[in-house]
């Protein structure tokens, strides 16, 4: 399955959907996971924390939610990253 993770986009929402540890658990399991870059910024966590777990980096939301065939987020979706999901 295609994990994607983005960013929290609403005003101070630092939160981000699954930590470094949850993408090697999912990884494990053989699940691909797609990071939106700076998604784990707020809540401490680097673009290379998630690539040293197995994820894979990608610039946009646009490409998370097209990747995606679950979406891990926190804050409920924005109207325009409603119209990204299948």
């Amino acid at each position: 399955m295609n994990i994607g993770i983005s960013l929290e986009r609403r005003p101070f929402e630092y939160r981000v959907g699954l930590p470094p540890a949850g993408v090697s658990l999912f990884r494990e399991h053989g699940h691909r996971i797609y990071v939106e870059s700076t998604a784990g910024q707020g809540a401490g966590f680097s673009d290379q924390d998630y690539t040293r777990a197995g994820a894979t980096v990608v610039y946009s939301a646009e490409e998370v939610f097209t990747r995606a065939d679950l979406l891990l987020k926190f804050a409920r979706p924005l109207l325009d990253e409603l119209e990204l999901m299948h």
